[in-house]
């Protein structure tokens, strides 16, 4: 790991600063921003001094303290993080705040609901020296979270020295796997440099609904790398659970499951319409159903002290992006296993916005045509008359093409209710 923990990305949209403690992004005021980039410069003293003539004395005081305590300025005070200055894009973040890259498409299960309908490895995956460079261009432009799937990512021999090189840029990998190739020497190579989390799906909490998604044996050959994972690798595990229709009544079990296994957190997501779940439409999860399997591995969670880790559809915070849409484009990019680079992954291969063999990530993140045409959607009119339009601000760009809706459409997850009605009932 780089000597400080910390990036400071200051953009347009508002300083955010990367702790690689906590392995997120918070936001900072323009106070604490400037006090950061000051003592790059000069003593914090003369830069304090600057700070109050601008806002006051209280307000400096204020913004001091809180790097102080949490820890960015340090004895001396200074900032020894890293400042990365991002030039301005209109309604998405100067760069991605996070990569999700495919480390191959070869797979040993044959998983119903595929996003990436993986199977056999492709002639053209990238290579351990265009994964590093990959890497490298995310750190450089601040990019600091990179989750890692597949495919089956173990299936990738290269998979524990690409978590080794991205930890030595200063980044954050995240590991998803089918726990099936797990064995006590990888996970102690695996170890030595961990990535922060590393979570093993599953589709059900028992042989029989698990198997019935994810292919013959499958529950058994995921169970025996939780069990493996549980004796021979200290950093702990997390359990990831795709929710469909099929098996939402199960997710109690499912909390059970990570209780009795020793799981730090279960992690449950909706099944989204694409790549295999396009040819099993009901595999694809509505939204009540979503909401109703979280309210019910919540309750159970909550008798047996496990941590759930789930968006509910009826809890949305106002996003951390301008404009209209989801988080593709403005927070998130995806790279698939051959290089092609997407706004998501679930996304189809038409918004491929080109491939990192022939053009750098912050190029195509900037000026790729599928990113731009993301960008570009204003909200359609059942959106903007919607009362939790700035909440929700059109949703899941995925869900509303596969609903028939275009790109611009309401998300198949739409929950409309009219903002006059609202004002009207809301005085």
């Amino acid at each position: 790991m780089p000597a400080s923990p910390f990036t400071l990305r200051v953009e347009a949209q508002g300083a955010l600063l990367y702790d690689r403690r906590a392995h997120q992004y918070f936001p900072l005021s323009a106070a604490e921003s400037f006090l950061l980039c000051a003592v790059q410069e000069v003593p914090l003293a003369k830069a304090l001094t600057h700070l109050k003539k601008a806002i006051g004395k209280e307000e400096a005081a204020e913004a001091h303290a809180a790097l102080v305590e949490s820890g960015e300025l340090d004895e001396a005070g200074r900032f020894t993080g890293r400042i990365i200055d991002t030039r301005t894009i209109a309604g998405a973040w100067g760069a991605p705040l996070v990569a999700h890259l495919g480390m191959t498409l070869a797979c040993n299960f044959s998983c119903h609901h595929c996003y990436s309908s993986s199977g056999k490895r492709a002639a053209d995956e990238l290579t351990l020296g265009e994964i590093e460079s990959i890497v490298g261009q995310l750190a450089k432009m601040g990019c600091q979270k990179l989750v890692l799937g597949g495919g089956e990512p173990f299936l990738r021999s290269e998979l524990p020295a690409v978590i080794r090189f991205a930890d030595q840029h200063g980044v954050d990998c995240f590991v998803h796997t089918n726990g099936s190739k797990l064995s006590a020497k990888l996970l102690g190579e695996l170890a030595e440099c961990p990535p922060v989390a590393l979570a093993v799906s599953l589709d059900g909490a028992d042989e029989a609904s698990n198997d019935a998604i994810r292919g013959a044996h499958a529950f058994r050959r995921a169970m025996q790398g939780v069990a493996t994972l549980a004796r021979h690798y200290p950093p702990g595990f997390n359990l990831s659970v795709t929710i469909t229709p099929k098996n939402a009544t199960q997710a109690p079990a499912m909390v059970e499951l990570a209780h009795e296994h020793g799981a730090k957190v279960l992690l449950l997501r909706p099944a989204y319409p694409a790549g295999e779940a396009m040819a099993e439409p009901g595999l694809v999860c509505d939204r009540e159903t979503f909401a109703r399997a979280i309210d019910l591995a919540r309750a159970r969670a909550k008798q047996l002290g496990v941590t759930v880790d789930a968006p509910h559809p009826h809890e949305q915070g106002v996003p951390d992006f301008e404009g209209f849409g989801c988080v593709a484009a403005r927070v998130v990019m995806g790279i698939d296993p051959r290089g092609n680079v997407t706004p998501c992954l679930n996304l189809p291969d038409q918004f491929f916005a080109g491939n990192v063999r022939e053009k750098r990530l912050l190029t195509l993140w900037r000026g790729g045509r599928p990113f731009i045409a993301v960008r570009a959607q204003t909200p359609n009119s059942q959106c903007a008359s919607c009362r939790h339009f700035e909440t929700c601000r059109g949703g899941c760009r995925v869900r509303a093409l596969y609903a028939g809706n275009g790109l611009n459409g309401p998300d198949s997850w739409c929950h409309y209710e009219p903002l006059i009605a609202s004002r009207e009932s809301h005085p």
